[in-house]
């Protein structure tokens, strides 16, 4: 059940929950199939104090309460920070002898016996003229998927896909804006601890990436520099006041510049690798609010900075609070791509 990273691909009627477990919240999202595409019949969110099982278990609870979920169903993932990576690059071949190949390139990359791993691959590229194929291998250890699955079910839920979070975020980019399917873009999803970075082309990863950068090092830099309590930090974070607004952003300005670098390098290995520009940049995760961010960003990076929006073209129960979701809205993009896993 839980040996295809990449999702599955069957289309269902019934409704499917999306559950996202970072290192801060829990985000819910009930998608349901329609002859006009999928339906957000609710969203959810619940705080986590820390990533002891019993509290995560609590948080998944309170999430699905506050989506008034119908299904039991769900579709999760894991962080990619215990996840292997590797882009390949083979002579081409059929889908058999590619098959049989993954079975020794996976011994060779992945550091583990097969017995303790799920692993995917996905056909990024064919070169016919130099007759060669780039390949997306992916891997994951079996202990945590099991780990994962285990919450879900103590939590009172059937997990079905378990994935990795980048691969989840490049389906709602792919179902929101398939106007851009032409184009490459980067996708950051900037977190508590953790941004993700995933340069996607039509429905295909070319690059992921986690960087070991999030809202939490600003706010320790806050608390360190100003010599405030985290709470207080935390707080001038989200919500500066306009007087201190540049006395803030010089203070953060270290964190902002070694994000920067880390998307740079990510930029410039995708476009030597792949012979393609990043075009456009689209932002999500809880740390996108950062108010300083998007300009700080654009400016440096010469391209629009874009927030993603999950639910462009996905309609919405008349049950939702509209206000409720916008304010949401930042947090959902891998909740709502896990779900639309089972739609694809």
């Amino acid at each position: 059940m839980f040996d295809d990273l990449f999702g599955k691909k069957a289309v269902k009627n019934e409704p499917i929950i999306g559950l996202d477990i970072g290192n801060f919240n829990v985000k819910a999202v009930e998608l349901e199939n329609s002859s006009a595409g999928p339906v957000v019949n609710g969203v959810g969110c619940a705080q986590l104090k820390s990533l002891e099982n019993n509290l995560v278990i609590e948080a998944i609870q309170k999430a699905c309460e506050d989506a008034r979920v119908t299904t039991k169903r769900v579709n999760a993932s894991i962080f990619s920070e215990g996840a292997i990576l590797r882009y390949l690059l083979l002579p081409e071949m059929t889908g058999d002898e590619l098959q049989k190949a993954m079975k020794y390139e996976i011994e060779r990359y992945v550091p583990f016996g097969k017995d303790e791993v799920v692993s995917d691959y996905q056909i990024l590229k064919q070169d016919a003229g130099k007759k060669n194929m780039k390949i997306l291998l992916v891997a994951a250890k079996k202990q945590s998927i099991e780990n994962r699955v285990k919450l879900i079910q103590d939590a009172g839920y059937d997990p079905e896909v378990i994935t990795i979070d980048p691969l989840a975020l490049k389906n709602p980019f792919a179902f929101n804006y398939p106007e851009k399917k032409d184009v490459t873009v980067g996708l950051l999803n900037i977190g508590t601890k953790i941004t993700n970075i995933n340069i996607v082309r039509g429905d295909a990863s070319y690059f992921m990436r986690d960087i070991q950068i999030g809202g939490a090092n600003i706010t320790s830099l806050i608390k360190e520099q100003l010599d405030l309590e985290y709470g207080e930090a935390e707080r001038l974070k989200c919500n500066p006041p306009e007087e201190r607004e540049e006395e803030l952003f010089k203070v953060i300005q270290p964190i902002l510049g070694n994000l920067l670098n880390e998307i740079y390098l990510s930029f410039d290995y995708y476009e030597s690798e792949f012979g393609m520009v990043v075009d456009e940049v689209y932002i999500c995760g809880g740390s996108s609010q950062l108010k300083w961010l998007p300009d700080f960003l654009r400016d440096n990076l010469g391209r629009e900075i874009i927030p993603l929006n999950a639910s462009k073209v996905i309609t919405t129960s008349k049950e939702i609070n509209s206000e409720n979701l916008s304010n949401l809205s930042p947090l959902l993009p891998v909740s709502v791509g896990l779900a639309i896993e089972s739609f694809v």
